[in-house]
């Protein structure tokens, strides 16, 4: 009976052996797998998927005409995030009955569903006149451009100039479509007479 069991025995044992080892194996490819898609995943996160050097982008509304254009030297997209980095940023706010606003900066970073544009470094909007009168320009280290409200804002310094006009400030908004520009505390002003013409 004894010598009966003994090689059931060796032969379970061999089993047991067998299914550990294809056990351990399976446990470690699972592991290895996790281990790949946790390095893919922060290669994924670190890494951008595409670089475009000098590229335009041009919205339009229903009926084709242009709402805004979006320019710049070099744009950079972050799958992580789904966000994008431009440098020599350019945005020309178009209006069927007045001229194009215009701004620009040195840096952005661009929301993933395009209607936040975030502008650092030298940010200049230039607002022209439709009257023949002097430009609206006004810059500071940082705005925001809401695309859908055809709104730029920020909470920072703003210097606007209008002709020899100075106006100074905290926070700024300014509306595209309803062309008015309006800053929000601390506000200072400088005016100049315009030159006298001599005979």
């Amino acid at each position: 009976m004894m010598d009966d069991f003994r090689p059931r025995l060796s032969a379970l044992t061999a089993l047991g052996f067998m299914l550990l080892v294809a056990g351990g194996s399976f446990w470690m490819l699972q592991k290895s797998s996790e281990t790949n898609e946790n390095a893919a995943t922060r290669l994924k996160t670190t890494e951008p998927d595409y670089t475009i050097d000098k590229f335009r982008y041009t919205s339009t509304g229903e009926r084709g005409r242009p709402e805004y254009q979006v320019e710049g030297e070099r744009l950079i997209h972050y799958p992580d995030q789904d966000h994008i980095t431009v440098q020599r940023l350019r945005v020309t706010a178009f209006s069927p009955h007045r001229p194009p606003m215009k701004i620009r900066s040195d840096s952005a970073k661009i929301n993933s569903d395009r209607t936040e544009l975030h502008l650092y470094d030298n940010v200049i909007l230039q607002r022209p006149s439709a009257d023949n009168a002097s430009e609206l320009v006004a810059t500071s280290d940082y705005m925001l451009i809401l695309t859908e409200q055809d709104i730029v804002k920020t909470d920072r310094l703003v210097e606007a100039k209008e002709g020899r006009t100075v106006l100074r400030g905290t926070g700024m908004t300014a509306d595209s479509s309803k062309q008015t520009l309006a800053l929000h505390s601390q506000v200072s002003a400088r005016y100049m007479a315009p030159e006298q013409v001599k005979r």
